[in-house]
């Protein structure tokens, strides 16, 4: 007895396995520097927003040794005193901004914190630019 084996329907489903393969291969290629790319990008933020922590707790410093020291409040470099008496410290790096106001108690040498906000500085145009403005 003599069996025949028929190759075209097998080298059919090794062409279709081959080709989902290929497939495969290529999207967890496209998606792993995808990943990459955004992990960079995420890095990037991330230590900017450090930074402007940083220079945040910086200025802290700088407004409680002034209130230690017992003489008047010096301002440091930067920071504006505001109509109702709070101190504001603005900074801007790279497209980002950190905002910190902070009440200051001169009398019982110390200060709280009233405001402390990191931004994305938006410079696109405005969305809205088109809307229709009505009657």
């Amino acid at each position: 007895m003599s069996h025949k084996i028929r190759l075209g329907p097998i080298a059919i489903f090794l062409t279709v396995i081959a080709a989902v393969l290929a497939t495969l291969a290529m999207l967890t290629v496209a998606t792993s520097r995808a990943d990459a790319t955004l992990a960079a990008r995420f890095a990037k933020v991330t230590s900017l927003r450090y930074e402007l922590e940083t220079d945040g707790n910086r200025f802290l410093q700088q407004i409680d040794s002034s209130l230690r020291s017992g003489g008047p409040l010096e301002l440091p470099e930067g920071a504006e005193q505001l109509e109702n008496g709070n101190v504001q410290y603005s900074i801007e790096k790279e497209g980002y901004t950190l905002d910190v106001e902070v009440a200051v108690f001169p009398e019982a040498d110390s200060y709280e914190v009233v405001d402390w906000k990191i931004s994305k500085i938006w410079k696109g145009a405005d969305p809205f630019e088109n809307l229709w403005p009505g009657f």
